[in-house]
């Protein structure tokens, strides 16, 4: 297992970030977009490529958040079908390991109704993934994504097997689901992780430190992911104010002090 952490997507920063994962020894970088990734160009990726080579650091994955696949509105579907196409293109620019987005969601459809229409819909992209030399990772729980059980993902296996899990015990576990079994039934799916802690106080969730400082069975996991012999990114995602913001240094102790955390169940 390799280590990384969600970088910044501005020039300026990316070169803070990336110099400190190469003076830290975290290999891989991550970036992610929402509906900015509608203003990215070419031209920014191939300077962020740039910038990352420089260090000899990876793209461990790049994300597109939000985009709903399967929206019944053709002009939706339209647009986040471009936007895919254009983050296959953009993530193999970079030199991504893995191209992280949501399955879509058919609004107030069930799990076969949006697992159909996923298996029209996305054969040709997960080619294009695969010629790309991308591993897929489908987020769950949020963010226009049907993927919000084990069931919607089991729901797609048999016809696309490659279909993999971004997995984040901290969402699976807000979401009031059972972070541990997914790993324990289907470790072998997960295509990508993320290290993010919550710690509950009196049932609400109270802040976002450092992995160890909280509520998630860190050792259980990995645990379950050693047992599938997952060979992927552990990528720590700096969250929350507190936690999470680059303004303070409270985001380079949440990076350091997971490391450090981490560093015992690695080899």
């Amino acid at each position: 297992m390799k280590l990384a952490f969600i970088g910044m997507n501005d020039l300026p920063n990316l070169e803070i970030d990336a110099c400190f994962a190469r003076d830290q020894g975290f290999p891989g970088l991550e970036f992610n977009w929402w509906g900015d990734f509608s203003a990215v160009t070419a031209d920014t990726v191939k300077a962020m490529r740039g910038v990352l080579d420089d260090h000899g650091v990876r793209c461990s994955a790049l994300g597109l958040w939000g985009f709903n696949h399967l929206s019944p509105e053709a002009s939706e579907r339209a647009t986040a079908h471009e936007i895919l196409g254009r983050g296959i293109e953009f993530a193999q620019l970079i030199g991504a390991e893995v191209l992280i987005t949501g399955g879509g969601q058919i609004p107030g459809a069930g799990i076969n109704e949006n697992a159909n229409e996923f298996l029209k819909v996305f054969p040709r992209f997960l080619d294009q993934m695969g010629e790309a030399g991308l591993k897929p990772a489908f987020y769950a729980v949020h963010g226009a994504s049907f993927f919000t059980s084990i069931e919607a993902y089991e729901a797609v296996w048999e016809k696309l097997p490659q279909v993999g899990i971004k997995y984040d015990p901290a969402n699976w576990r807000h979401a009031n689901l059972d972070y541990i079994d997914v790993v324990r039934r289907h470790a072998d799916k997960v295509s990508y992780v993320h290290i993010k802690e919550h710690l509950y106080y009196k049932g609400e969730l109270v802040s976002q430190p450092a992995a160890g400082m909280g509520d998630i069975e860190w050792g259980k996991v990995m645990a379950f992911l050693y047992e599938a012999d997952y060979r992927g990114y552990l990528s720590m995602e700096p969250h929350g104010a507190m936690w999470g913001s680059p303004a303070n240094d409270m985001r380079t102790k949440m990076l350091l002090l997971s490391q450090k955390y981490l560093g015992q169940f690695l080899l």
